[in-house]
């Protein structure tokens, strides 16, 4: 991973989700409270990208009389789409950006989880085979050694053994050896939610883990259901544009499964909670939209 998307994604992200922990206490709820943050910040984007997908949608019909008109020109072809689509104040791109949105956003949020103390607590260090830097001195404080093998779970294991520490009141006495900088910022680290431990991945066996890439397959299938279906309430919609709506609402849930499979649990419940949101989100924002804009509404 960069340092630049460390810095100006991963960090942030990460500072974000400590404040929400700390204030309530649980990393689960704070993981859920942080993908509807999201949502709420990024709201209006996500207003403008359904109000230009809606416009995209009642423009079907005309786009098919350019089509067949100029089958056999396809320069002419898409110079009329295009006065088209500068006609109507319509970007066919509009609506991509809040799709691609939560994609960076997971992906930082999993460096996230998976080095809690390098970009929620801002510890240095944690490099494989190190002597110096914070997470490493407190590393070999705990009986952890930081290797190339496990050096993308070794800090959610230090975490996990420091709660020990603090539960046992043991860190007390270690911590007057560690410097300022790791007595300041470091913390114990919950990630239980429900008795799940949300900083492993999900496997096959049955476990109640296993529950958490099925909601996210389920909960995927569902928003993007929901999507087609607001989407196609104008009878201009075509075939094509149904078609490809259909595939997106089969191959998202089958990605979501893989990745709650690959990623530690807290990114599955991220997910989960992101796909009810954009339910929520999709229904109140095209019933606000085709009611502020009736030409939009299904004739």
């Amino acid at each position: 991973m960069g340092d630049i998307f460390g810095f100006l994604i991963v960090r942030p992200l990460g500072i974000l989700l400590n404040i929400i922990y700390n204030a309530v206490g649980s990393y689960g709820l704070a993981v859920i409270l942080f993908a509807l943050l999201v949502k709420i910040i990024i709201l209006p984007i996500a207003y403008h990208g359904k109000k230009g997908m809606l416009r995209m949608s009642k423009l079907q019909g005309q786009m098919q009389q350019i089509q067949k008109k100029y089958a056999n020109n396809k320069v002419k072809m898409n110079e009329e789409i295009s006065k088209l689509y500068e006609k109507e104040g319509v970007s066919p791109m509009s609506g991509c950006l809040p799709s691609f949105l939560p994609l960076p956003i997971m992906m930082g949020l999993y460096y996230a989880v998976v080095k809690p103390m390098s970009f929620m607590m801002g510890l240095s260090g944690g490099a494989p085979n190190t002597p110096t830097g914070d997470i490493n001195l407190l590393a070999q404080k705990v009986g952890i050694e930081i290797t190339q093998q496990n050096s993308y779970t070794v800090q959610t294991e230090i975490a996990q053994a420091c709660n020990q520490f603090f539960h046992n009141g043991k860190l007390d006495a270690e911590i007057a050896s560690l410097s300022d900088n790791i007595k300041n910022l470091l913390q114990p680290m919950n990630f239980d939610l429900f008795g799940l431990d949300l900083s492993v991945k999900p496997t096959l066996t049955l476990s109640i883990l296993l529950l958490i890439p099925i909601l996210s397959g389920l909960s995927a299938f569902l928003s993007s259901w929901i999507l087609q279906k607001m989407q196609n309430n104008n009878n201009d919609s075509n075939a094509q544009m149904q078609g490809s709506m259909k595939t997106i609402m089969y191959i998202m849930p089958l990605m979501s499964v893989y990745f709650a499979f690959q990623f530690p649990a807290a990114i599955g419940i991220y997910w989960i909670a992101n796909n009810v949101f954009t339910c929520i989100q999709e229904i109140v924002l095209t019933k606000i939209i085709r009611h502020k804009y009736p030409d939009m509404a299904k004739k």
